[in-house]
């Protein structure tokens, strides 16, 4: 019984931590999008594979050794067959002998041998010759027999195709890493836009019941002066219609903070049912950035455009690795037989030597593919021009935009100042009788209006600042400029 009430208490405690809402500030947002993004998963992936690559250029430059192992069947032995040739040399010693002894025999006063003599004796004589003789016939390879060869190629200079192939591999990891902090880039411009978005509509949202609860409090003097004969009842009708256009301001804003809290979810790939709290605000801070200067760091510090400087490197080794094909290969190589007593008197059992390879003609397919490279080269130079101007006029647009927010950010002030005391003033007015309802709702939305355009001026400045920092490349320094409420210069 008593491990059951612990249990339950356990559970009870977990549910309430579970219950607690996520708060999250935007760097942490950001730190929580990075870990939990798809892409960026996808990108690390790439990268990895983009070291095996370049780890796997390195081989080119080893040795090749195999192993090449066979079993094979003939229709019959493989063999040579001298035999007419060691006829013809018993016939003719055999003749010759035959001669000399009729020569000695007439020298001896003995009569010449008689055909049948000589035949015999020449008989005799190839008889004895080919009992002396081996077979001249021999098998130098049998019918089954089996290989098991060690052979290794070890390239010696291809024309500077291995050193071109490993520059190529090298340019593409390197230009994976830039794809990799490229999308860091753009998904921290994301999670900012999207968090700085529901920020604003938080305050929109606030704003819009605060004006809510103002026409209500109007509303209920207006009803008020009515009953006591002070003002006409369409005066309490404008009242009553301004606070319905309220009441619908706000349920449109409060939709779309629900639409963009599930926008921001996504970006951190957390649950929508994830009960989440935005603990920064929006709070102005001044900045002094130079723009020429953000230019310059953007040539050296966009990864967009590392990118293509390592695809023009990578062009310049494929042009390298097409100018190799008009040059000599030279290849060393060795085998060795692990079988001997199968191999042919012809064959050796170990070699070593070199090989050099020179293409004379292949119908002009080297030509076109150097011109084709050669073209290749061209065109991401011409990529590289295009993308640097694109750049340069994205940050112009975007530190354009910044400095038009803040300027409207500043000058909106003294626009809320001025409609607040309208306010103040066309409520006195109205309580006293003087004025009129219409007046009061006037002076309320133009309140209202004062304030969310400068909420809205502070959202554009926030997002252009992010932006142009995304266009530089350099998105941390965003975070200069984004400070906490403690921080505010405000």
């Amino acid at each position: 019984m008593r491990n059951n009430k612990t249990l339950i208490a356990l559970l009870l405690l977990a549910g309430k931590l579970i219950a607690q809402p996520l708060e999250l500030s935007l760097k942490e947002s950001i730190q929580l999008s990075l870990s939990n993004s798809y892409t960026v998963k996808k990108y690390e992936s790439r990268l990895k594979m983009k070291q095996a690559e370049n780890k796997k250029a390195w081989g080119n430059f080893l040795p090749v050794v195999s192993l090449e192992a066979s079993y094979t069947h003939l229709n019959d032995d493989m063999s040579i067959d001298l035999n007419p040739i060691k006829d013809a040399i018993v016939g003719l010693q055999a003749n010759s002998q035959t001669e000399i002894q009729n020569i000695y025999n007439i020298l001896n006063g003995l009569p010449a041998m008689s055909d049948a003599q000589k035949s015999a004796i020449r008989n005799q004589i190839a008889s004895g010759l080919n009992s002396l003789l081996p077979p001249f016939s021999m098998t130098f390879k049998e019918q089954d027999f089996k290989t098991a060869t060690i052979v290794g190629y070890q390239p010696i200079f291809l024309g500077g195709k291995l050193l071109a192939a490993k520059n190529y591999a090298s340019s593409e990891l390197k230009a994976a890493e830039l794809e990799l902090q490229s999308i860091k880039n753009q998904l921290c411009y994301q999670v900012t836009d999207a968090y700085i978005q529901v920020v604003l509509l938080e305050e929109i949202v606030e704003t819009r019941r605060s004006v809510l609860d103002g026409i209500r409090k109007h509303k209920e003097d207006a009803w008020k002066l009515y009953k006591e004969g002070i003002i006409a009842y369409h005066h309490y009708l404008r009242a009553d219609v301004a606070y319905a256009d309220a009441e619908t301001n706000l349920l449109n804003d409060v939709n779309k903070l629900e639409l963009a809290l599930v926008k921001f979810k996504q970006l951190l790939n957390l649950s929508s049912n994830t009960e989440i709290i935005l603990t920064d605000t929006l709070f102005y801070n001044e900045t002094d950035v130079d723009i020429n200067k953000l230019k310059s760091d953007a040539i050296t510090r966009q990864p967009l455009l590392n990118i293509i400087r390592k695809k023009m490197d990578a062009a310049r080794q494929n042009y390298n690795i097409a100018r190799s094909e008009f040059l000599p290969k030279l290849f060393a190589f060795g085998k060795y037989e692990m079988y001997p007593e199968y191999l042919s008197s012809l064959e050796p059992r170990w070699a070593i030597g070199l090989q050099v390879n020179f293409n004379l003609f292949n119908g002009f397919k080297n030509y076109l593919d150097l011109q084709k490279a050669n073209y290749m080269e061209s065109e991401v130079e011409q990529i590289m021009n295009e993308a640097i101007d694109q750049v340069n006029l994205w940050i112009t647009k975007s530190y354009s935009e910044a400095v038009n927010a803040s300027d409207r950010y500043k000058k909106l002030e003294s626009d809320i100042k001025l409609a607040e005391e309208n306010l103040r003033i066309n409520e006195k007015r109205f309580l006293s009788g003087m004025g009129t309802s219409l007046e009061v709702v006037d002076a309320q939305l133009s309140l209202e209006k004062a304030k969310l355009n400068r909420t809205t001026a502070l959202y554009n400045y926030y997002k252009s600042l992010a932006e142009l920092y995304y266009a530089t490349g350099d998105f941390d320094k965003f975070f200069d400029v984004w400070k906490n409420k403690e921080f505010s210069h405000e």
